[in-house]
């Protein structure tokens, strides 16, 4: 499942680079990136848990 980034200006962090890269996306300058929350999750999953917790030490 992917979706699109919303972008705006007026809710951009306060730095110059963020609401200029906002701005460019907003008109189309720059691409706007592609979330893929279900893959995002899949690999989170694999770093969610230590080796020590993995192994069977009963």
């Amino acid at each position: 499942m992917s979706e699109q980034l919303k972008t705006s200006p007026e809710e951009a962090s306060s730095s110059h680079e963020a609401q200029l890269a906002a701005e460019n996306m907003q008109s189309g300058q720059e691409k706007t990136p592609e979330i893929d929350v279900e893959s995002d999750y899949e690999a989170a999953k694999e770093y969610s848990v230590s080796d020590a917790d993995k192994s069977d030490n009963s």
